[in-house]
């Protein structure tokens, strides 16, 4: 239900080592750290609270609403992600399953409005095959978005991601998803970008907030 990531360097597509530490079992909860070993260099860190969605009890309010903006125009309106648009054969195979499509302000890539008039917000809807999203699934959705200071800024080449908080809500009931992601309190490069999914009965299942760097910003980014 809870996780955290710190990716303290770059992890190749290559043999990697995996070591679990469970440091607190109970009947309610579970805590544990992985690392990811790569060439004698831990590469990430992963720490984890696990629960059981079956068996939570409690009470439940206030409630985070589908954001306005997906309202604001029709779904048929959204634009298809498609990375083949940008470079031949740049899908990343881990992506390749998700269909997006991405409200047509936020669509940097194709769209009418100026960088001046956009925002660093990027809304979209998600469904990836295979039926409705469980909670490895919302984790992996919730650092789907490309950087959205992209919408904002334009391209800007590789911006990695240094730490990731993820919290799973719930579990949807739908197999299409709403996704909102907006950055903010850009400071020396180093900028945060909070992610909200939900379901389209309205249930919030998931949020995130992550740490990232915009490489030689001062160059990239003009005043």
């Amino acid at each position: 239900i809870n996780s955290n990531v710190y990716y303290l360097d770059r992890t190749e597509p290559e043999p990697a080592e995996l070591h679990v530490e469970v440091f607190r079992t109970s009947r309610g909860s579970s805590m544990g750290q992985v690392k990811l070993i790569q060439n004698n260099k831990i590469t990430c860190l992963y720490s984890s609270l696990c629960s059981d969605f079956e068996y939570m009890k409690g009470h439940s309010g206030l409630e985070t609403p589908l954001p306005e903006i997906m309202y604001s125009v029709k779904q048929d309106d959204f634009k298809v992600m498609n990375y083949e648009n940008f470079k031949l054969g740049s899908t990343p195979s881990f992506i390749q399953q998700l269909n997006m499509s991405v409200h047509p302000d936020h669509a940097w890539w194709d769209r009418e409005i100026s960088n001046d008039a956009a925002e660093a917000r990027c809304s979209a809807y998600l469904e990836l095959q295979g039926g409705i999203a469980d909670t490895f699934v919302l984790s992996y959705l919730a650092d789907i978005l490309p950087p959205v200071v992209q919408n904002k800024y334009g391209p800007l080449g590789w911006v990695p991601t240094l730490a990731l908080t993820c919290n799973i809500r719930q579990l949807p009931q739908t197999n299409l998803l709403f996704i909102d992601g907006l950055a903010k309190d850009i400071s020396n490069g180093y900028f945060e970008q909070d992610c909200y999914i939900w379901d389209l009965k309205g249930n919030l299942v998931a949020t995130s907030r992550q740490l990232a760097k915009i490489l030689k910003s001062e160059e990239k980014i003009s005043s």
